[in-house]
């Protein structure tokens, strides 16, 4: 699999005096699989059966610019 390609990232707070940090990166997994990775450090997670990526406008735009640019996926909209 190849290296992750960064989206965006940003700090939160999640209470006094606690900061959490946010990643988010995108990977190509096949030729027609992607893969939407968010990274949070800072504060403990449960771990469910279900699983979810939080993703603002600019980190969308982003992704279709890299599926675009980078994986050649130019029958995409924008």
């Amino acid at each position: 699999m190849e290296e992750p390609i960064l989206l965006g990232k940003d700090k939160f707070k999640i209470g006094e005096g606690e900061t959490a940090k946010r990643e988010l990166r995108v990977v190509k997994v096949d030729e027609n699989v992607i893969q939407v990775q968010e990274e949070v450090h800072g504060i403990i997670a449960l771990v469910g059966a279900s699983s979810s990526v939080n993703i603002k406008k600019e980190e969308l735009k982003n992704l279709i610019k890299v599926a675009k640019e980078e994986f050649g996926w130019t029958d995409i909209c924008e």
